[in-house]
């Protein structure tokens, strides 16, 4: 049987930018997808690094009719939760919603973080079933959302929410016509979900929960899970700015590690670096915001 074929897609933010060169460096090296899409606010286009704009890039507000910024950031205004990032629900709906767009060339397709680097060979599956990595984490507002918007009675006592995940476009398909269809309040899959996170609830959803979840209840064939040895905290050893040698050697127990921004160590030198290094994002995204046109 041959290999199953699959896309990669990377949603990814400006602050995110300076991770991408080493991020797809790996990702070519132990991950062999056909297609690498790289979804993004196409204003900082000019900003990725030359590897990521190799690649196919994608607006993220243009994905798919429905789908951008400056809606989300309206229906959460309008449902309550105008405290809510619409950035980061922005995300979980790219992840979901490339199922259906033009760009989706194989039956599955792989969401990867942009700050998560595979630092070994990874399979995602094993006799034609997917693999799902599990983890151990809950928040009920994940469960109470997928109760509104799916009729499920099953839940996995451990959790889905990885730093990737291989979606079957079909049954994202078929997971996105049942919210569409269900009783919660809204145009779309979209605002039904919105509406359907509790009023006041900043983090309300979860797309990885969620599909999880349905696998488990209708699809309960088409995946086994797995463990893998991530480091979610990587940053703590050196911010972002760790060494080739240091990832060779972590590599020798750890399937990923993740750098997020926010994460520094504990020496004093290197966490002023790294705390200097995050302000100077944060700088240079106001900035470069501030020139550019408005988002859609």
């Amino acid at each position: 049987m041959g290999r199953n074929k699959f896309d990669l897609i990377i949603p990814v933010v400006f602050k995110d930018y300076g991770m991408l060169s080493r991020v797809l460096r790996y990702v070519m090296k132990y991950i062999y997808p056909d297609n690498i899409y790289i979804i993004t606010d196409a204003r900082y286009r000019k900003y990725l690094p030359k590897e990521a704009r190799r690649m196919e890039v994608v607006d993220e507000n243009v994905l798919l009719p429905g789908l951008s910024f400056s809606r989300i950031r309206n229906l959460l205004k309008q449902s309550g939760n105008m405290d809510s990032r619409p950035g980061w629900y922005l995300q979980q709906f790219i992840k979901m919603g490339f199922a259906l767009s033009d760009y989706s060339q194989n039956q599955y397709y792989l969401s990867w973080d942009a700050d998560t680097i595979p630092l070994r060979k990874l399979d995602f599956f094993v006799d034609g079933k997917v693999m799902f990595a599990m983890k151990k984490e809950f928040h009920k507002p994940y469960f109470d959302t997928i109760k509104r918007i799916l009729d499920i009675s099953e839940f996995n006592e451990k959790s889905y929410i990885a730093e990737h995940m291989m979606f079957d476009k079909q049954i994202m398909a078929d997971l996105i016509g049942r919210i569409s269809s269900c009783g919660v309040r809204g145009e779309d899959w979209i605002e039904k979900i919105i509406n359907a996170v509790e009023p006041g609830v900043s983090n309300g959803f979860s797309e990885f929960e969620t599909y999880g979840n349905f696998c488990l209840n209708y699809y309960p064939q088409s995946y086994v899970e797995r463990h893998l040895n991530t480091f979610r905290k990587g940053g703590y050893i050196a911010g972002r700015f760790i060494s080739k040698q240091r990832l060779e050697y972590i590599s020798f127990d750890t399937d990923t590690i993740s750098l997020e921004l926010n994460d520094y160590p504990d020496v004093w030198t290197a966490r002023c670096f790294c705390f200097l290094y995050r302000k100077y994002v944060e700088m240079r995204y106001r900035w470069i915001s501030h020139i550019l046109p408005s988002s859609i």
